[in-house]
């Protein structure tokens, strides 16, 4: 007889896509927004583009690949990657891994290093980073070791959001207004202690004058 366990309905809840399959889930970038690239990034580099990846925007060849490597860059984060590259001081053209960093605003190994080191507020990238840290050994190792740890954890990190991944919240700090002490003159001083006395133990200003 079969168990009344295997009869009933199984109510499991769905398994958590993972970033690899929420990357591969998202359709291309557009043919307009890959046009419109190969527009753009044939005024920035010029036929340094053209000579890399073709004056055409072909789907069968280089824009296709680079339609199928930016999928899920929204329109913002496409122009923020082209904002990258205008203020970048590489004169040859990104290639598709380093432009869909830039889309995503993943900030350099430096930049991240820095906040770690910093004490001021961290970005959500670098946050991913520490939360990948070992943050007690990192205190204990050498400089040298301790940047190749850092790197690692970037490194890490970089390929979690590149494939789709999630950033952490930014929790905002909880901040509190100091309270400032107040003082008091003597006189006063002294006429809150009468009142505190006489609270506790009745009238004694008679036993003051004694």
């Amino acid at each position: 007889m079969e168990p009344l366990a295997n009869s009933l309905p199984q109510n499991r809840p769905a398994p958590t896509p993972s970033p690899e399959s929420r990357l591969t889930n998202q359709p291309p970038a557009t043919p307009t927004a890959v046009r419109t690239l190969w527009v753009r990034m044939a005024e920035i580099y010029g036929h340094r583009w053209s000579t890399s990846y073709g004056s055409d925007p072909d789907p069968e060849g280089a824009a296709g690949t680079w339609a199928k490597g930016l999928a899920g860059i929204t329109p913002v984060q496409l122009a923020d990657g082209l904002k990258a590259c205008l203020t970048s001081a590489e004169p040859w053209p990104t290639t598709l891994p380093e432009f869909r960093s830039m889309c995503l605003g993943i900030p350099s190994l430096l930049s991240v290093r820095r906040e770690i080191y910093g004490k001021g507020d961290r970005t959500p990238f670098a946050i991913l980073v520490w939360q990948k840290l070992d943050s007690y050994r990192l205190k204990t190792v050498s400089a040298k070791e301790a940047d190749a740890m850092i790197k690692e954890a970037y490194e890490d990190a970089r390929e979690h959001v590149m494939r789709g991944g999630a950033l952490p919240e930014v929790v905002a700090a909880i901040t509190q207004e100091e309270k400032k002490p107040e003082y008091v003159s003597p006189e006063v001083a002294a006429k809150h202690m009468l009142d505190l006395r006489k609270e506790l133990y009745g009238d004694v200003s008679g036993s003051d004058r004694q």
